[in-house]
């Protein structure tokens, strides 16, 4: 059963008439307590159908009874709900709410005793977001057309999201695991950090980990022996210093053909990047193509690379990498040989990237020479979720100025490859 109701607003609204436009931008004069004004739908659910969104043209304002779906929630007086028999529903607080699986929903209502969770499609729209219905189900669409989520036409003639497929309603246990998966399988540890030190935008509050291992972890990262971790800046700006190792041979070729790896990384900001080879002598040509790259990206605070320290790899000391270098006042280190410890950044850097792409592997089932896109996701989601050492900051934000937002489709998803990089 469908039922209409009313969000009463305070007279002077009111008196516009029930079609006046919304306005959210309500006069400082005006009391904390308005109430607002919008009309919604109200649908009669069973008791176990708590878990479903319904996306509501009639609705100006994403609402919900649930408190456990929010980021962020003030606790106020917010005005009432009156439905079409008569009924009442307090406003009873305004937050963001951010579920895996479902858009951003900001400024939604929190509504003691609602019956179902609405989505506003008007709100929607105002994040960039549009709504298209077919016979049987509806999408949400991003602005360059992109499908962000599927929904169906339930029995009652509504259009909704179901939680049991688009995990809107995770446990605080589930969700902590869904974001270690997410990230590469990250410590659980450095993802509470993470959280509390806020560094990155899209992730939500995270519960405390389940009781357990996570088997792929366990059997992706066991190792003989770790490198030490460096703790203080040894170097006071970007580019100052370029650590660059080679990977390889792979014995498994890449679904490209590659069977090597050229890692490179920024000492300041422990930015990296990755590139894949198909011969050794390939790594001098993907160096002057770093190069570019970094040329276009100069701002105020990128400026030229001033040295790299690499091993005495042929691929590194050559004629031609040591004039491109001098050609650029680049100066050129190298480690002293059958000692990886000299140039420990990047060999650090390297296992770890070799471990995150086979736990994901392991973890997603999928053909081992699917590594190289592993190995470009590991690299992608370090930049974004690792802090530098000694700072309480990203690699992304210390080499693009801005915090990352992890909020996005960038992992090995469980039964297919996503990577939008």
């Amino acid at each position: 059963m469908l039922r209409r109701a009313t969000m009463h607003a305070p007279r002077n609204l009111r008196a516009n008439g029930p079609m006046a436009p919304r306005n959210d931008h309500v006069s400082p004069r005006m009391s904390r307590h308005d109430d607002y004004y919008c009309y919604v739908a109200q649908v009669a659910l069973k008791a176990n159908a708590s878990n479903t969104w319904y996306l509501d043209s009639g609705c100006s304002r994403h609402m919900t009874e649930n408190k456990s779906f929010f980021e962020t929630l003030v606790m106020e007086d917010g005005g009432f709900v009156t439905f079409g028999d008569g009924s009442k529903k307090k406003v009873k607080g305004k937050g963001n709410i951010s579920i895996p699986g479902l858009p951003s929903l900001p400024n939604a209502l929190y509504v003691d005793g609602l019956q179902a969770n609405l989505i506003s499609i008007s709100h929607l729209s105002d994040e960039g977001l549009s709504v298209m219905f077919g016979k049987v189900d509806c999408s949400i669409l991003k602005e360059n057309g992109q499908v962000l989520l599927k929904g169906k036409k339930s029995s009652d003639n509504c259009y909704c999201l179901e939680s049991n497929v688009f995990s809107c309603n995770l446990s605080t246990s589930e969700q902590i695991d869904v974001w270690h998966q997410r990230l590469g399988h990250m410590n659980y540890r450095d993802l509470k950090v993470l959280e509390r030190l806020n560094v990155v935008r899209g992730l939500p509050k995270l519960g405390k980990k389940v009781e357990g291992v996570c088997g792929p972890y366990q059997q992706g990262k066991q190792t003989k022996s770790v490198h030490k971790k460096g703790k203080y800046l040894s170097t006071k700006e970007l580019l100052e210093l370029l650590h660059m190792d080679l990977m390889g041979p792979i014995q498994i070729e890449s679904l490209g053909g590659r069977r090597y790896i050229l890692v490179v990384i920024d000492d300041f900001s422990w930015f990296t990047w990755t590139y894949f080879l198909r011969e050794k002598s390939e790594a001098f040509e993907k160096f002057k193509m770093l190069c570019v790259k970094i040329q276009n990206e100069k701002t105020s605070h990128i400026k030229s690379i001033k040295k790299i320290r690499s091993d005495h790899g042929k691929e590194f000391e050559n004629a031609s990498f040591e004039n491109f270098c001098n050609s650029l006042g680049i100066s050129h280190e190298f480690s002293a040989p059958r000692t990886p410890q000299q140039n420990g950044v990047v060999e650090r850097k390297n296992r770890v990237l070799q471990d995150m792409a086979r736990v994901m592997l392991i973890s997603n089932k999928v053909p081992r020479n699917l590594w190289a896109e592993a190995i470009n996701t590991a690299c992608y989601i370090g930049n974004r979720v690792f802090l530098r050492p000694g700072t309480k900051q990203t690699s992304y934000e210390l080499w693009k100025g801005r915090k990352p937002n992890v909020d996005g489709e960038i992992w090995i998803a469980t039964h297919s490859t996503i990577i939008s990089i």
